[in-house]
Parts: C-alpha cells; sequence; structure tokens
C-alpha cells in the first residue's frame, strides 16, 4: 500500500449565488501521509469545511482530482466510496451528531455496524469508552452528558472502524478551553497510539500549532502556513 493516503490535485469547487458562481477552493493541492499531522486554518466560510468533505468524498468536486491510497476517486459512485471511506477514513465533527435516542456505547457500536468492521465490535466499543475517559457513562444518553463528553463519545465512534485518517473538524468549536485542550491530548493521544493520520480543521492558533505542518486556507488557495 502507498505511504500516500489522501491526495488532491488542482481541487476546484464552486457554489451557485444568484446569477453567480462562488469560487471557494481554487486549484488545492494537499498530500497526507501515513503518520502525518495537519492544520488547515482560515476564517469562517473560506472553504474550510468543504475541502475536508471532498477529501473524505462527501462531496465533489467541480474540477481537479482525488485520490486515496493513491487511486483516483473524483467520479466514484456514493455506494463505492462509502465502501472504501469505511477502512480509510474516521470523521469528527463540530456538533457530534450522535443519535440521541441511544446511549453512548449504542452509538459508538452504531458506528461499527456502519463502517462494516463488526469483529468484537462491543468489546472495542467499551474499551475505546474506557480509552477516552467515560468508562462509568456508556449507558448515558446524549442528552444527559456535557458537550466534552459527547465529543468524546463522537471521537471513540470515528475511530471505531480503525481509520488509517482521522479527518477533525472544529472539533473543539463548541466547547470551553479546558475541555477543549482535553479533547485535542484524546485525539492526538489514540492517533499517535494507533498509527492514524489527524488531519485538523480549527480555528484556534494553539491547537494548529500543536500539528506537524500547517496550512491557510485564503481566498480558495492553500498556503503553507509560515512558522515563526
Amino acid at each position: 500500500m502507498s505511504s500516500t493516503l489522501i491526495e488532491t490535485k488542482n481541487l476546484m469547487r464552486r457554489f451557485k449565488s444568484g446569477d453567480e458562481y462562488i469560487e471557494v477552493l481554487r486549484g488545492v493541492d494537499i498530500c497526507i501521509k501515513v503518520g502525518d499531522t495537519a492544520s488547515i486554518q482560515g476564517e469562517s466560510g473560506c472553504g474550510k469545511s468543504t475541502l475536508l468533505n471532498l477529501m473524505a468524498g462527501l462531496d465533489q468536486p467541480d474540477e481537479g482530482k482525488i485520490f486515496w491510497n493513491s487511486e483516483e476517486i473524483s467520479r466514484d459512485s456514493y455506494q463505492a466510496l462509502a465502501i472504501k471511506r469505511s477502512s480509510l477514513i474516521g470523521m469528527v465533527f463540530q456538533s457530534y451528531y450522535l443519535v440521541p435516542e441511544i446511549r453512548a456505547l449504542e452509538n459508538v457500536i452504531l458506528g461499527g455496524r456502519i463502517s462494516g468492521n463488526t469483529d468484537n465490535l462491543a468489546e472495542r466499543s467499551r474499551f475505546l469508552l474506557e480509552r477516552v475517559g467515560l468508562g462509568s457513562r456508556m449507558s448515558s444518553l446524549p442528552s444527559t452528558l456535557s458537550g466534552g463528553e459527547r465529543q468524546r463519545v463522537a471521537i471513540a465512534r470515528a475511530m471505531i472502524s480503525d481509520p488509517k485518517v482521522l479527518l477533525a473538524d472544529e472539533p473543539t468549536g463548541n466547547l470551553d478551553e479546558a475541555s477543549g485542550d482535553s479533547i485535542m491530548d484524546i485525539l492526538q493521544e489514540l492517533c499517535e497510539e494507533k498509527q492514524v493520520s489527524l488531519i485538523l480543521v480549527t480555528h484556534s492558533g494553539k491547537y494548529a500549532a500543536r500539528m506537524g505542518r500547517s496550512w491557510i486556507l485564503r481566498k480558495g488557495i492553500l498556503e503553507k502556513k509560515s512558522a515563526k
């Protein structure tokens, strides 16, 4: 298997607004390899989440190519992408997206079932919840958990499929600083333990600085962030 996990070439994405088209991404090249940690910063609405969704195969580019494990997937069907994504990519979002009617453990188990990685699923789900510090909250509904606890469940759910890359879209955006610091610690520790590449979209310069590489998205162009 190639050491390059996700790569984009000349990625372009535009959206229609009235009679005009707004170019959100203008020729973005990015390459994520095994063991990488990287951050993407930029102003609100600049296209960071759009880029992450394209990398995850949740959206299609207007121009350019996307590669997973050196195989182009830019025009694959939704079903084909879902199958390939399940063993490659995990995602964590700002808004958690937990199923409110089922308990924390069941949310993680559900993530494993969707990915198809069902071997020892209940045992692995319990282990991950223990690992993120929720051993005593496995039977809790999301509505009874704090924001930080919900994000911990979401991280466990993302990791249950044993992904090679974790795409984290503003994972601390709804949290206070102390909870955000804790979530970042958990993300980095888990990714290091399991040798998962971590791509972080964030507004926080502090969290961006914890990654090995940093980019800024400005006017649709991805620029390498200069070290201070």
